[in-house]
């Protein structure tokens, strides 16, 4: 091979051979690709995980789909309450359309509220029994000469919309089935009338023509509390006279009240409750009064809860010794465990206008006894006290043997919600429901009652 040939040869072969930085390139291209790769992953991983993510926007929509299912049912039900109002009988209720565009069957001697926050079916429509040619200032700030303090001076109650689209008004044991305690343990209670009742009151029909029914905005209070004061002896005044009378041994002045700041008509039995609740509008052409029964109490924590409100742990806005440290207004008395022995006041205290007490539950244990609607703590959709403060009593009943099969059957009534006694808002809950016995000469210092009222049909 000749010199030129070779050189020639040499210089292709250097033409071809790789060159020293192609190594270097390889890498760097790795590397990139590898950055490439986690930014990729990064921006799916945000796409998915993100606040604006794909799971944010699915659990956005599936809320957004949940409201507007929600939303859709209070609009029929509010459709079926127009429908339902063209066959209202006029001379028992007056049809009111509320703040929210709903119809509500206010009935005659009532008046619907106009108060912010009380006008609408979702919070709650409230209606006043002002007596007639009385004023009224719906949203006054102070007290007035010649003026009503509605919610002191009037009974009040809250339309439940039981319209069977929304809401269906019916007797619910399993679904608070875990917050019922010894009453799982039987399975024959019962909550139905006598043929007598049935003809008179006429529940499901009721609810059924005029799409709901009224519960009390209060517990059962005592009329003369109102002018209690720091002094008053507990065991003087109270409803001593009257607490546990027969409803034909009790004066119309002196007749339980759903109104604001009475101390909770305490002490008495579930039949003299009956009795009383019935009195209350007995003499009232559009409306009857009841103890409340299992299907209308079931019915509201559906209402309740369906709105979020949690009726089977009701720690954040039940009275009961669980309960966090909180301000109350008005009167309450407190009662001390000391020695595995509850304590009784010796009077009831009443904070001064304006002013205001903290219930701080510190060390030792105690049970505060509030008057009704003192706190708006205690408040769910403008019902005050349904968790808590007193255990309430229903019309529902059961009789069993007892553990000793010798021993005689006895009646067990039911109480609903829990007491200022219990120990805690989860396990005694809004929604829980207790039996014991019945005793017809007094009852207990943490059980009392609410009255339901049904437009007679």
């Amino acid at each position: 091979m000749n010199k030129k040939k070779f050189e020639k040869n040499m210089a292709e072969n250097e033409r071809h051979k790789p060159k020293k930085y192609a190594n270097g390139i390889t890498l760097i291209a790795l590397v990139v690709t590898i950055v490439v790769l986690l930014i990729l992953a990064s921006v799916s991983i945000t796409v998915v995980f993100g606040d604006n993510g794909i799971l944010e926007l699915a659990k956005e929509a599936g809320d957004k789909t949940n409201e507007a299912v929600k939303s859709d049912k209070e609009n029929i039900g509010y459709m079926t309450s127009y429908i339902k109002s063209l066959s209202w009988d006029s001379s028992k209720v007056t049809a009111v359309t509320t703040k929210d565009g709903g119809i509500v069957p206010v009935p005659k001697g009532f008046v619907g509220s106009e108060v912010d926050g009380e006008n609408t079916i979702k919070d709650g429509f409230v209606i006043y029994e002002i007596p007639e040619g009385e004023n009224v200032e719906w949203n006054k700030d102070e007290n007035k000469d010649g003026i009503l303090d509605i919610q002191q001076d009037c009974n009040q109650f809250v339309w439940i919309p039981a319209d069977g689209v929304s809401l269906e008004y019916k007797q619910d044991k399993e679904t608070w089935k875990n917050k019922t305690l010894q009453y799982n343990e039987y399975t024959d209670w019962t909550d139905e009338e006598s043929e007598e009742e049935q003809k008179i009151v006429k529940r499901e029909e009721s609810v059924a023509k005029y799409g709901g029914f009224y519960v009390g905005r209060y517990e059962a209070g005592v009329p003369e509390s109102i002018n209690y004061d720091e002094t008053t002896k507990y065991t003087d005044k109270a409803n001593a006279a009257n607490r546990n009378k027969s409803a034909d041994q009790v004066e119309e002045k002196d007749l339980p009240a759903s109104r604001k700041g009475l101390q909770a008509w305490n002490y008495i039995s579930q039949i003299n409750a009956k009795e009383l609740s019935k009195k209350i509008y007995q003499n009232n052409d559009s409306v009857t009064s009841r103890l409340i029964d299992s299907y209308a109490w079931d019915t509201i924590c559906t209402w309740l809860s369906n709105d979020g409100i949690d009726v089977l742990d009701s720690t954040s806005w039940g009275n009961n010794i669980s309960a966090k440290d909180y301000m109350i207004s008005g009167l309450y008395a407190v009662f001390t465990f000391d020695n595995n022995v509850w304590s009784n006041p010796t009077y009831y205290s009443r904070t001064s206008e304006n002013s205001y007490f903290e219930i701080k539950r510190g060390e030792s244990i105690k049970g505060y006894e509030l008057a009704t609607g003192i706190t708006e703590r205690n408040k769910a959709k403008n019902i005050y006290d349904f968790a808590g403060n007193m255990w309430e009593m229903t019309t529902e009943e059961g009789k069993h043997k007892t553990q000793n099969d010798l021993m005689p059957t006895e009646t067990y009534k039911v109480g609903r919600g829990g007491g200022y006694l219990s120990a805690s808002g989860n396990i005694y809950p809004a929604s829980a429901r207790a039996g014991d016995t019945d005793t017809t000469t007094a009852g207990y210092r943490d059980a009392g009652f609410r009255i339901v009222l049904y437009v007679k049909e």
